[in-house]
């Protein structure tokens, strides 16, 4: 079996074909990045913010590729077909490689975030980060625990 792009793989690998997994979420608040967002999951801000003063007199008192984080956030929220999940990885990747000036360090994490983005990321799964995770906020005005 031939496989195109790590979404094929997966796909397999899960045993599931859902198209409603990869169907736009509706009937949902408007994404609001201070409810429906964590920032950099993975821990990454939450560690970043309990570094010491020093650091964050240096480089600020959040991550400084974030923002990248909250737009991916937000593709997410809204979820869609497995060709804008694709192309939000891939957004994500080109944000953090630009925002870092260290071009090395820069392509290093973006791909890194990549990787970890488009397997973990997977609406399948029954995290509070999946693709299309929006739907856990239909008719509700707050985060969900846990989150």
């Amino acid at each position: 079996m031939h496989f195109e792009n790590t979404q094929q793989i997966l796909d397999s690998l899960c045993g599931r074909d859902h198209p409603d997994s990869f169907e736009p979420v509706t009937g949902i608040p408007d994404f609001n990045p201070e409810k429906h967002s964590d920032g950099c999951s993975g821990g990454m801000s939450a560690n970043y913010a309990k570094l010491p003063d020093w650091v964050h007199q240096r480089f600020g008192k959040t991550l400084p590729w974030r923002h990248c984080c909250v737009e991916h956030d937000k593709a997410y929220y809204y979820g869609g077909s497995r060709e804008k999940k694709l192309e939000a990885d891939e957004a994500l990747k080109l944000c953090v490689s630009t925002t870092l000036k260290d071009e090395n360090a820069g392509m290093l994490l973006g791909l890194a975030m990549q990787m970890a983005v488009t397997v973990g990321g997977q609406p399948y799964f029954a995290t509070a980060y999946r693709w299309g995770y929006g739907e856990d906020f239909r008719g509700m005005d707050d985060l969900p625990s846990g989150k």
